[in-house]
């Protein structure tokens, strides 16, 4: 069991049924003793009544005067009966008709409360004493059915338990309710989470339990700690590049140098390799601006950051028209990382303005549990044969082409992270090349 509520609650009804079990249980034998203990009193006080009226002696069983005898005794099966028993003989109660106590004799001044069994089979509470009276020794024993007061403590048993159960259902709302009340700044931890996930935060707020404040604060520390090793690592790209720039302004102003000129092949191949690193550098330094401004792990939007990249690329590539089809219905953040989608399209979409020879096109649609980009071009396309060594690291279709060559494995290896594809295929309306990456979203 994972919920910290279910566990309280589970626990908090376990703790209050083993209580209110208890509780019926000691209450029910109180009662029961406390009901004994009265009946016993006034079984004493009818013991001595019946000792004071009978009249004994050693020849014969003892007698007891009518009228000093409760009418009660003298009524079959009142639930009132008594004997008196002497050294051979035994009195015993009209109420008994023809049945008997089976009381013991007990010595004089001995006496004892005990249960037994009443002529009709109902329960019985017995008192015994020993007594002697005129030189002679004799065991009064007097009983009373309890068959009343076992129905008085059952219905008072179920009235118990029917309140107690009104009780518990009540305690049990009120916990749920205060536990639901205490967990709630976990609840609202879990939506910072959510949040911090679609970039929509930097940080969790501090403002929750003690028991959490720790957890709080480390995932806080290493988000900064990504954040700013995130940000070096922008920064340094970004460095670098500017730092290229001016050598290679230097290259691109020697090849109108004499020596050069001499040698016109010598001097256009420096001229295409440093035209071509010169538009690796403008590509890292744009994609550095279009990421800085997303929070780390920031989700992906189509109709927000698609627009931006493509407009980046065109203004790169002006000679090219990338069009834009975005066929997706809904267009808030997916679960996504907007960094990986990013460099995932724009190395489709570079790859396609290097080969195209006019039109790029970019469709974005969203199928069942996927998002799909499909990229094509009116470039020369490639043979059925020629696709497969496409997706090699470092393998370029056309040698003589600018590129290094790596922008669709690593849009594959993009995709393959997300336990997506990347498939090439021949473009059936621009008949250039046609890349299809499928990312699902779960």
């Amino acid at each position: 069991m994972r919920s910290l509520q279910a566990r309280l609650g589970i626990g908090l009804l376990l703790s209050l049924v083993v209580v209110f079990v208890i509780l019926w249980y000691g209450v029910s034998s109180a009662i029961r003793v406390l009901s004994e203990d009265y009946i016993a009193s006034r079984l004493a006080h009818d013991a001595e009544t019946l000792l004071a009226a009978a009249d004994v002696n050693e020849r014969s069983a003892p007698k007891l005067a009518a009228a000093r005898v409760d009418a009660v005794y003298r009524r079959p099966f009142s639930g009132h009966y008594y004997e008196v028993l002497t050294t051979g003989a035994v009195e015993r109660s009209r109420s008994l008709w023809d049945q008997t106590l089976s009381a013991p004799m007990l010595a004089v001044g001995e006496e004892r409360l005990m249960h037994g069994i009443g002529p009709q089979g109902q329960p019985l509470l017995i008192w015994v004493a020993g007594f002697r009276k005129q030189n002679v020794h004799l065991t009064v024993a007097v009983a009373e059915d309890l068959t009343p007061v076992e129905h008085n403590i059952a219905v008072f048993q179920n009235r118990f338990a029917l309140t107690a159960l009104v009780v518990l259902t009540v305690l049990i709302a009120i916990q749920a309710i205060i536990v639901r009340t205490s967990l709630h700044p976990l609840t609202q931890l879990r939506h910072e989470l959510r949040a911090l996930e679609r970039g929509e935060r930097e940080s969790l707020s501090t403002h929750v339990p003690s028991e959490v404040a720790a957890l709080v604060k480390e995932v806080n520390h290493l988000l900064g700690v990504l954040g700013e090793r995130l940000g070096r690592y922008r920064n340094a790209f970004g460095d670098l590049a500017h730092a290229l720039k001016r050598p290679l302004t230097l290259l691109h102003q020697l090849r109108r140098h004499e020596v050069l000129r001499a040698h016109p092949e010598l001097g256009q191949t420096i001229t295409d390799q440093v035209e071509s690193m010169q538009r690796t550098i403008d590509r890292v330094l744009q994609r550095a601006r279009l990421a800085g401004g997303g929070l780390p792990g920031a989700h992906f939007s189509v109709a927000k950051d698609v627009p931006a990249l493509v407009g980046a690329l065109a203004r790169m590539y002006g000679a090219r028209q990338i069009q834009l089809v975005n066929d997706v219905v809904e267009n808030g953040a997916l679960p996504l990382d907007r960094e990986d989608m990013l460099d995932l399209l724009g190395n489709l979409v570079e790859n396609a303005c290097q080969w195209a020879s006019a039109t790029v096109r970019l469709t974005v649609r969203q199928d069942v549990g996927e998002l799909i980009f499909v990229v094509e071009d009116d470039g020369a396309g490639a043979g059925n044969a020629d696709l497969a060594d496409l997706m090699r690291r470092g393998t370029r279709e056309d040698e003589t082409k600018h590129g290094h060559g790596l922008g669709l494995a690593i849009a594959r290896d993009i995709a393959e992270h997300y336990r997506g594809t990347l498939s090439l295929a021949s473009s059936p309306e621009l008949g250039g090349l046609q890349a299809t990456a499928r990312i699902p979203l779960h």
